[in-house]
């Protein structure tokens, strides 16, 4: 079963932009020399120079204390000088500044997300649903969080809070099946894969997910159906149904087999 599929992909956007210095902020001397700090580091990330980058990102966040790109972009560095706790400083310290400000919020959330620290995005999210309760997004990046860290029944919750403020979140039907399915149901977890099938039926994630469901349930004809649709809108799917437990019950089966090569 896939997990934190909407949160990843909304992650990767966020970061991409940031460190890509798009966006640009008002014309000013201090915010013009900001946004060409953020794109010399972005340029020294790209070559593998984290230490170049920091100090480009550093003095962009001097420049410009607001500037988003260049908080995450010294996170980004920090991380990948394996300085995990100096880039979680940087977060925080930027998030303090304003407090109030979900955009920080959502930030620092995806960051933890993106960096494997899943009890940090909880709390991040977890005020970001204090800030904006209504926002059905913070409840499925909750949700996928509480799934990262086993806890199904909570994640359940969440992601039902999601459908209630936008029953068209394919996202949060996606991965409610997938909680779903770990929880024994595999029947209410196919009903909510085919919502979010419905949703978006280029998407892959919800497909494979249902046919991990069909899977556990023991229905191999539907799974191979799911699954192979699934990885013709996304042919890396081999790989994770040839490791997933869910698909053990057809480790051996030959038309799985073929179908995963």
């Amino acid at each position: 079963m896939k997990n934190k599929l909407w949160l990843m992909a909304v992650c990767s956007t966020l970061l991409a932009a940031a460190a890509s210095g798009q966006n640009a902020p008002a014309a000013g001397t201090n915010a013009d020399s900001a946004v060409t700090c953020v794109r010399k580091g972005t340029e020294l990330i790209n070559h593998q120079k984290p230490g170049e980058a920091l100090k480009a990102f550093e003095q962009a966040s001097a420049l410009q204390p607001d500037n988003e790109r260049a908080a995450l972009g010294q996170y980004i560095s920090l991380v990948q000088l394996k300085r995990m706790n100096d880039g979680a400083k940087v977060l925080d310290q930027w998030v303090a500044a304003k407090a109030d400000d979900p955009r920080r919020w959502l930030c620092k959330a995806m960051a933890e997300a993106e960096t494997d620290r899943p009890e940090e995005a909880l709390k991040s999210f977890e005020k970001l649903t204090e800030l904006q309760p209504n926002e059905s997004g913070n409840w499925v990046g909750k949700g996928e969080m509480l799934e990262a860290l086993k806890r199904d029944d909570e994640a359940l919750k969440a992601f039902d809070k999601a459908i209630a403020l936008n029953p068209k979140h394919e996202a949060a039907w996606s991965n409610r099946g997938g909680v779903l399915n770990r929880l024994g149901k595999y029947d209410e977890a196919i009903k909510s894969c085919d919502k979010a099938i419905a949703l978006a039926p280029k998407w892959a994630d919800p497909l494979y997910n249902r046919a991990c469901a069909y899977a556990r349930k023991g229905d191999k004809t539907n799974a191979l159906a799911d699954l192979k649709k699934a990885i013709e809108l996304q042919p890396s799917l081999k790989t994770d149904a040839r490791k997933d437990a869910d698909f053990k019950s057809l480790s051996s089966d030959p038309d799985f087999k073929k179908l995963t090569e």
